[in-house]
């Protein structure tokens, strides 16, 4: 299947990104209404967006997204790549634009054709049947078979691309949360939306690459850069604690440096995550973590899921003693997970790389687990004054919410060593409802 994809797909390859508005209409005689005007007036500006499942506000990064589409003329295009697509008001949105002659193509996660996958959608199901997956046209939806440009793991990238919205060209959104209910009812989420032509370009390239659903033993582009900092672009089966972006990240941070009145001031980290477990990556950043919270750094860790191990080097009262940490989600009453931070940023504000006064992001969708090397993942790492502050307000609600727990119980020294139990299945028992990635 992935080899007669290559053999049509040479065309939207050729492209690049949205195509002109004379192909899309002549492509699309007798399919797309005369009208090419969207319903909707939106002006996206750039910057940051969080979902809060149980606060009033819920839902605004779904609602950006919606009036990103239905603010895309004819004739321009939209370009999504995410996990999970399963709200029905997205659907009927990106069919409307594909009738008003919008350039619409979709790739999403093979779990959502596949009926006996709990995620299984047939919003995402009529889509593909509605615009079809044919390669060769302007429009095409499509899942991927595990990864779509590596040989494992899946498709769990999110980024929504539209080359035009409003006047406003070349948008990017990058997004923690999919395009489903459950990512504004159930998930703390973020999304950050970019306005720039070298990033968005280079995100239609790779989204080109992932339609071709070939995996590749040498996977290209794999690191770019952009106004808006570096990007990682996985799968990449060969990151290891040497090359990861996020453990050389960390490994640059000064934790103590002097302020304006040459007093000692501590460095600032936060991380936001959802999962974070794993015998090699999971641990080795826990163990980084630590580190960096032993040394002094003002340290605090809001996740979801978690592996005993982890838990143990990260609450061990070794040094400083437990880092602190919250567990966000809640539960049933068997214990089954219900809601989660869906979350995958850290920030640094303080000494960086030789800096005392750096802001730094770090996000994108890798999990702190081994899933990025075999996924279709985005990591990117940038200065941000702003962004850094922001994302650090949205994890000081978090952290004063009822659904955020403490982890009270710690470890003494050396009881790392001897945990022994295996590691979380996402998707699986209490964490069924958890994505798996």
């Amino acid at each position: 299947m992935r080899a007669a994809t290559v053999l049509v797909l040479g065309l939207v390859v050729a492209v690049g990104g949205s195509l002109p508005a004379s192909a899309s209409r002549a492509s699309s005689a007798g399919v797309f209404a005369a009208d090419p005007t969207p319903p909707d007036n939106y002006v996206p500006a750039e910057g940051l967006l969080f979902n809060h499942p149980f606060r009033s506000d819920r839902g605004q990064i779904l609602r950006h997204a919606m009036r990103l589409i239905r603010s895309t003329a004819g004739g321009e295009s939209i370009k999504i790549a995410a996990f999970g697509i399963s709200h029905n008001g997205i659907v009927d949105a990106l069919i409307a634009a594909r009738d008003r002659g919008v350039s619409v193509q979709v790739i999403g996660d093979a779990h959502l054709v596949n009926r006996k996958d709990s995620l299984y959608s047939p919003s995402f199901v009529r889509l593909r049947k509605v615009i079809g997956n044919d390669h060769s046209s302007p429009n095409w939806v499509m899942v991927c078979d595990k990864s779509c440009r590596g040989f494992g793991g899946n498709m769990h990238a999110k980024y929504f691309l539209f080359s035009n919205v409003t006047g406003v060209r070349n948008v990017v959104v990058t997004s923690s949360g999919n395009l489903t209910n459950f990512a504004v009812a159930g998930q703390w989420n973020h999304a950050k939306t970019v306005i720039d032509g070298a990033t968005y370009n280079r995100f239609v390239g790779i989204f080109n690459e992932m339609g071709l659903d070939v995996p590749a033993a040498a996977l290209p582009m794999n690191f770019f850069e952009a106004p808006m900092g570096d990007h990682w672009i996985f799968p990449w089966p060969a990151m290891s604690i040497a090359t990861d972006p996020q453990y050389l990240a960390m490994e640059k941070i000064d934790c103590l440096v002097l302020g304006p009145d040459e007093s000692a001031k501590r460095t600032k980290v936060r991380y936001g995550m959802y999962a974070w477990f794993g015998a090699v990556r999971g641990e080795y950043l826990a163990r980084q973590a630590k580190k960096l919270w032993n040394e002094g750094c003002d340290v605090a860790v809001e996740l979801s899921v978690s592996s005993k191990q982890v838990k143990s080097i990260l609450r061990s009262r070794s040094g400083r003693g437990p880092v602190p940490v919250k567990r966000v989600g809640t539960y049933d009453a068997a214990g089954n997970i219900k809601a989660y931070n869906h979350a995958k940023w850290t920030t640094i504000i303080g000494g960086y790389d030789g800096n005392p006064n750096a802001s730094i992001v770090i996000a994108g969708t890798c999990n702190f687990t081994g899933l990025g090397n075999y996924s279709d993942e985005f990591t990117g790492i940038y200065s941000s004054v702003a962004d850094a502050l922001a994302y650090n307000r949205d994890f000081d609600q978090i952290w004063r919410e009822r659904q955020a727990a403490t982890w009270n119980r710690t470890y003494a020294p050396g009881y790392a060593r001897t945990v022994d139990s295996p590691d979380p299945v996402l998707g699986k028992g209490k964490l069924a409802r958890a994505e798996t990635d």
